[in-house]
């Protein structure tokens, strides 16, 4: 996309009226059509070494990090609107809003904004050629308020990456880095534009947020893609038994367990170390109900004769 000063596109937004200060009135005026508004204010330092997290240059080496992705939840907003562009209210997660029904967004993950406290909303924004995005992707609408990223209370992610865009225009765009603990870790800097521009890191401390915001307040920073998840609390080895079996695996509906000594319980979680079931046994054999489990890899952990056995289980 060919860059153009501030000056030439505030002059091109004032044949409009008014100078847009969402994303919804820059649309509704026609000026995604025009040429897109470049950041005046430079900011030259990119913070590409970080001291307080591990940061990747590319999602191949992310997910190489978590057993290609295995053991991470993963958000493609692929359920949204059928339109390119739509606003969604304050929130997206999975209690569903105007973009997305309930249960359509993984759980443990909120898409919100700075401003939501005053009525800034969130927005959808389809892939396509309305701005070029390769995937669906959400954003604060506002200019001047920053997309955040909320983790709920009883995760543990430490894990977290994305594709960033910034569609109706260039700059940088500052993402602050927030622990459950100690607040503020680290902010990292991305040159982004209507091309993809991937952020990958780890964390040794639990995440409560993340925020992204361009400092100059001409850009929408939307997020596509998104990967969250606790690789080093959940890439472990199974611990296998002797003479107990479960199947299918994969399943859709339900797994049968067998096995030679009388299983006690079996609690199955899911990826972010969360007991998503539980069920007492006192039996060899059992039909284990997972119809209501999301599609992704669980862990399977039986408690037998005292021991415990933890065994991968994918769910499609």
């Amino acid at each position: 996309m060919k860059k153009i000063t501030l000056l030439a596109s505030l002059t091109a937004l004032t044949a409009f009226g008014q100078q847009p200060t969402t994303a919804s009135e820059y649309i509704e005026n026609g000026l995604h059509n025009l040429e897109s508004p470049t950041s005046s204010i430079s900011r030259n330092t990119l913070n590409n070494q970080p001291e307080n997290i591990t940061l990747f240059a590319t999602k191949e080496e992310y997910l190489a990090n978590c057993a290609n992705g295995e053991f991470l939840t993963f958000e493609d907003f692929a359920g949204g609107p059928n339109e390119d562009f739509e606003g969604c209210g304050i929130a997206i997660s999975a209690a569903g809003d105007e973009c997305f029904p309930s249960g359509e967004i993984q759980e443990d993950v909120v898409f919100t904004n700075s401003g939501a406290d005053v009525g800034a909303t969130m927005i959808f924004i389809n892939s396509g050629p309305f701005f070029g995005i390769e995937d669906p992707g959400v954003s604060s609408d506002n200019f001047f308020s920053s997309t955040i990223v909320n983790f709920t209370a009883d995760t543990s992610v430490t894990s977290v990456g994305f594709d960033l865009y910034s569609p109706i225009g260039e700059g940088l765009i500052d993402i602050r880095i927030f622990g459950i603990t100690s607040g503020l870790l680290e902010t990292i800097t991305f040159d982004a534009s209507n091309v993809a521009q991937f952020v990958g890191f780890t964390t040794e401390e639990p995440l409560e947020r993340i925020e992204l915001q361009n400092l100059d307040n001409v850009l929408i920073e939307t997020v596509a893609q998104f990967y969250f998840g606790n690789c080093e609390a959940l890439n472990i080895e199974e611990n296998t038994f002797e003479n107990f079996n479960f199947f299918p695996n994969p399943t859709q509906n339900a797994v049968t367990i067998s096995s030679t000594v009388a299983v006690e319980k079996i609690s199955i979680y899911n990826l972010l170390g969360q007991k998503v079931k539980s069920q007492t046994v006192n039996s060899t054999t059992s039909n284990i109900d997972v119809s209501n489990l999301k599609t992704g890899v669980y862990i399977l952990e039986v408690t037998s004769n005292g021991q415990v056995g933890t065994f991968k289980m994918i769910k499609e």
